[in-house]
């Protein structure tokens, strides 16, 4: 049967009578929170690229494999990270064409762990700012 003194004799309990208990997260917690959001807003922008891709007429997206599809997403994902989000909102993506794919791919299959050097990450921007890639509002 529950008692009140039970209650007040549960560690947990005992330490939120502390008046020095802390309400807050632990900094770990928001960290992390921090962590995913970020990986989230990420993904998100990825698929909102991919879906521009996929309907971009000049971009032959029933020809790429499951490999390229999510070699791509990797290149997209490290692209992001990496460039100026006022850049990333200036390539017109669902202007690339099957060439422009192709190209980003072979320049992505020299990734080591997930990473782009800043040589390779120069010429993927080269390929994504074509003029013809590039947003009008820019």
């Amino acid at each position: 049967m529950w008692s009140e003194t039970a209650f007040r004799e549960n560690p947990i309990n005992r330490e939120r009578n502390n008046p020095d208990y802390k309400t807050s997260m632990p900094r770990t917690y928001d960290e992390e929170l921090g962590r995913r959001r970020f990986q989230l807003v990420k993904e998100q922008a990825v698929e909102d690229v991919v879906a521009k891709i996929r309907h971009a007429p000049a971009a032959g997206w029933d020809s790429f494999s499951m490999a390229d599809y999510s070699l791509l997403r990797g290149i997209l994902g490290e692209l992001w990270i990496r460039i100026e989000r006022e850049r990333w909102e200036q390539y017109s993506f669902s202007m690339l064409t099957r060439q422009d794919i192709l190209a980003l791919l072979a320049l992505g299959a020299g990734m080591k762990d997930g990473t782009l050097t800043g040589e390779t990450l120069g010429k993927m921007d080269a390929i994504l700012s074509h003029p013809e890639n590039i947003s009008p509002e820019s």
